[in-house]
């Protein structure tokens, strides 16, 4: 084991593949629906019961990236990964055997969800120490692959129930034996840049301890920001099926069916954002982000044709995964890079905030879809504001 840990690799380019393989085995997460029409059919579960593990595995994958974030500043990506491998990859395994609700919330909600918390912080932790001068654009690559990888999954999902003739517990085994392998592999392949050594003397001027970061303005501007920017895509995408029957005007196949395009524009907007904040610098993307968003929205409201209206929750959709995007590498600018794995994890939890926001949102605007859109708005509007502001604090580790 101590060979294996200490295995250097020196091409970033296989360190590139070994992150996003990890990274993309973690996207299991976003094909919850399709495990969950399963467990629906073969033991009656009610919507609720379904999606309580799903909703508790999100909160929970944003709360532990708090603790993965400094195991990868302290120990490197690989141990961390590997922890990642055998909690995500047991989780599911677990889950194969939960025949209540109760016991499918801790498996997959709990042990599942730590697991996704510790692997999804490695990529983003690691490439930007490989890919220095293109910090934006492999952290774009990192979430886009980590959106996109749903529709890998839900294929695969339904291949194991239609055509390996697999129930759901087995389906959930499956998962896990070869979500643990792949990602043990992508483990391998992930390491520092050789030479790179966490010392007092590595640490440059732009470098800020997480617990000087949460101190500044700066860090509480951006956390808010993260917070409005994320609101808007978590209410759209969460409905968007309902959006587009009731609001646009589609027929049921064709809502259904803009959820697979969403998902795609979804992971695209986050490498274009990516490639774009190299070009431009983060904070000019992410309020043309926010400006996309309001606009967007505003067609929504208009109400003008089937057109306009594809258009404008196809804009809010770009601005969301910009976001996503976009807030990883203006942390590090901001911050810099010596903690930038726990100081990213303390950013994140906004993240996770906004999740819990737009799926109570959800359940208590209900069909409003008029008040949704004004909540898009004002949120929009308010990280605008933020973003503009945020420009006139620098980076001085004093400062609140």
């Amino acid at each position: 084991m101590k060979n294996i840990l200490k295995l250097e690799v020196k091409n970033r380019y296989i360190v590139l593949v070994g992150v996003l393989l990890a990274n993309l085995t973690i996207a299991g997460l976003y094909a919850w629906s399709a495990l969950g029409v399963g467990m629906k059919a073969e033991f009656g579960w009610s919507d609720n019961a379904v999606i309580l593990p799903y909703s508790i595995a999100q909160a929970v994958f944003a709360l532990s990236t708090i603790l993965s974030g400094k195991l990868v500043d302290a120990k490197g990506p690989r141990i961390t990964m590997m922890i990642g491998a055998v909690l995500y990859g047991g989780g599911l395994i677990i889950s194969g055997f939960a025949n209540q609700p109760f016991l499918m919330t801790i498996s997959y909600g709990v042990i599942t969800g730590v697991g996704i918390g510790f692997i999804y912080v490695c990529p983003l932790a690691t490439l930007v120490k490989w890919f220095p001068t293109h910090k934006g654009l492999v952290t774009g690559l990192s979430v886009a692959v980590f959106a996109s990888g749903s529709i890998i999954y839900k294929q695969l999902i339904t291949f194991l129930f239609n055509n390996m003739n697999m129930n759901v517990s087995q389906s959930f085994i499956f998962l896990g034996l070869i979500s643990f392998i792949l990602i043990f592999i992508g483990a391998l392949f992930s390491n520092n840049p050789p030479g790179y050594e966490r010392h007092e003397s590595s640490i440059v001027e732009t470098d800020v301890r997480t617990r000087d970061m949460i101190k500044t303005r700066k860090f509480k501007y951006l956390w808010v920001m993260y917070l409005m920017a994320a609101i808007p895509g978590l209410f759209v995408l969460g409905a968007s099926a309902n959006i587009g029957i009731e609001v646009g005007g589609l027929e049921r196949s064709v809502a259904l069916g803009l959820i697979t395009v969403l998902a795609i524009t979804n992971g695209a907007s986050r490498l274009l954002a990516g490639y774009l904040s190299d070009k431009f610098g983060p904070l000019r993307i992410i309020q043309l982000s926010f400006i996309i968003t309001i606009l967007s929205t505003v067609l929504l409201i208009s109400h003008l044709n089937q057109v306009m209206f594809i258009i404008g929750i196809a804009g809010i959709v770009v601005g969301y995964g910009g976001f996503l995007a976009l807030f990883p590498v203006y942390t590090n600018r901001a911050f810099g890079s010596h903690w930038y794995g726990s100081n990213y994890s303390i950013v994140y939890q906004a993240y996770g905030i906004a999740s819990l926001i737009g799926i109570g949102g959800l359940l208590v605007l209900g069909g409003n879809f008029t008040s949704l859109f004004i909540a898009v708005v004002a949120t929009s509007l308010i990280g605008l504001i933020l973003a503009f502001r945020i420009e006139g604090f620098g980076k001085n580790k004093t400062e609140v």
